[in-house]
C-alpha cells in the first residue's frame, strides 16, 4: 500500500478544495492479484481465504449470492457488487447454508497469469460472477483502506430510487457482462479495468455519506489535523517536530499530539516516519535514483538506518522492493 503523501491534495497544486477527494481517488491505482469469472448453479459456495494486503470484490452479473464476512450476511441481486477492503476470509454461497469450496479447489481453467474462468455445476439456479483481488501500487492507500469498514456494498444499477449514477453505472455493469459472456482477446485485461472503477465508485461513494469519528479519513476532515496531513504529505523530508506540526495545526503541544494520536491512532512522529518511507517506496517504484539518494530526499542521513526503517515498514529490503516493481502478487497475499 502506499504514500498517503500522494493521497492528499496540497494548496495551491491546482486541486479544487471543495473536492478534497479527487487526488485520493485518482491514487487508488491497482494492479490484479487475480481476477476470475465464475459460471455456477446452485448449490455452490466459495470459502476465500484471507488475502493480506488486498481488497477481494465480488460483482454479481446475473442469480443471486449471499457473501458472509465476520458474521454479516449480505444477499446479493444482479449488479450488486460487495467490497472487502481488509482482505479478510468470507464466504459467498447461490443461498444461505449451500456448502462452500475452498477457492483454490474450485474447478477451472487459467486463462492469463491472474485471470480464470471458475466453475460449480450444482445443478440448480445459475449465477454468474466476477471476482477478484486487488493490490494497490502505492502503499500510502493503506491509510484510506484502515479507515474502510468490514464490508462495502453498492446497489446495482437496478435498485430502486432515483440516482442518477445508475445510468452510467448500468452502462459499465453491461461492458463487465457482455466481456464475461464473450470473451476475446484482452478479455482478462478490460474486465480488470472496469472492475477498477466499479471499485472506485464504491470508495467514492462511501466518502461521500460517512463521517468516521476517528481514522485518517476523520483525521483528513478535521479542521486544524487536516493542513498538517497535507504538510506533511507535501513535504514529507522537512525537519518536522511536534511543535512545528502543532504550530500547523494552531493548537498548543500537548493539545496536538493529543488530539492527533486520538484520531489517527498513532503519535505525529510515528506518522511522519511513515510518510517518509511510503515516499521512498514510491520512489523507488518510479524512478532510477539510488537507494542512498533516495534516503537522502525523504530525509535520512543514514543509509543502514534507512534500510532497516524500510525493511520494517514494507517488509522488505528498498533494492527487493524496487526489482519486484512494490506490486503485490498472490504469493505476497498468501504470506509464501
Amino acid at each position: 500500500m502506499a504514500d498517503a503523501a500522494t493521497l492528499l491534495p496540497v494548496p495551491g497544486a491546482g486541486l479544487p478544495q471543495e473536492d478534497p477527494w479527487a487526488q485520493v481517488l485518482g491514487d487508488l491505482e491497482m494492479t490484479a492479484v487475480f481476477c476470475s469469472t465464475g459460471r455456477f448453479s446452485e448449490p455452490w459456495g466459495l470459502a476465500l481465504p484471507p488475502l493480506p494486503g488486498t481488497t477481494m470484490f465480488h460483482l454479481l452479473l446475473d442469480g443471486r449470492a449471499v457473501v458472509d464476512v465476520e458474521g454479516e450476511h449480505h444477499d446479493l441481486a444482479p449488479g450488486d457488487l460487495v467490497l472487502v477492503p481488509h482482505g479478510t476470509g468470507h464466504r459467498i454461497t447461490g443461498a444461505a447454508g449451500d456448502p462452500a469450496t475452498g477457492l483454490w479447489d474450485v474447478d477451472r481453467t487459467v486463462v492469463a497469469d491472474r485471470y480464470e474462468q471458475l466453475r460449480i455445476a450444482g445443478g440448480g439456479r445459475p449465477a454468474t460472477l466476477v471476482c477478484g483481488a486487488v493490490g494497490f501500487t502505492d502503499p500510502g492507500v493503506g491509510r484510506l483502506l484502515a479507515s474502510l469498514p468490514p464490508v462495502l456494498r453498492a446497489p446495482g444499477p437496478g435498485a430502486s430510487g432515483a440516482d442518477p449514477d445508475r445510468a452510467w453505472l448500468r452502462a459499465l455493469v453491461t461492458a463487465i457482462d457482455h466481456e464475461v459472456r464473450r470473451p476475446r482477446p484482452g478479455t482478462d485485461v478490460v474486465t480488470a479495468r472496469l472492475a477498477d472503477v466499479l471499485l472506485v465508485h464504491v470508495v467514492r461513494g462511501w466518502l461521500e455519506a460517512e463521517e468516521p469519528a476517528s481514522g485518517w479519513i476523520a483525521a483528513l476532515r478535521d479542521p486544524a489535523l487536516g493542513p498538517v496531513l497535507r504538510a506533511v504529505h507535501a513535504a514529507p523530508a522537512d525537519p518536522w517536530t511536534v511543535e512545528s506540526l502543532a504550530a500547523v495545526a494552531r493548537l498548543s503541544r500537548s493539545a496536538f499530539a493529543e488530539r492527533f494520536t486520538g484520531t489517527v491512532g498513532e503519535p505525529p512522529m510515528a506518522y511522519v516516519a511513515g510518510c517518509r518511507l511510503d515516499a521512498a517506496a514510491r520512489l523507488l517504484r518510479e524512478g532510477d535514483a539510488s537507494v542512498e539518494a533516495v534516503s537522502r530526499r525523504v530525509g535520512y542521513d543514514s543509509v543502514p538506518g534507512f534500510h532497516r526503517a524500510f525493511v520494517r515498514r514494507h517488509g522488505t529490503t528498498p533494492g527487493a522492493w524496487r526489482a519486484s516493481g512494490g506490486a503485490p502478487t498472490l504469493a505476497d497475499a498468501l504470506g509464501r
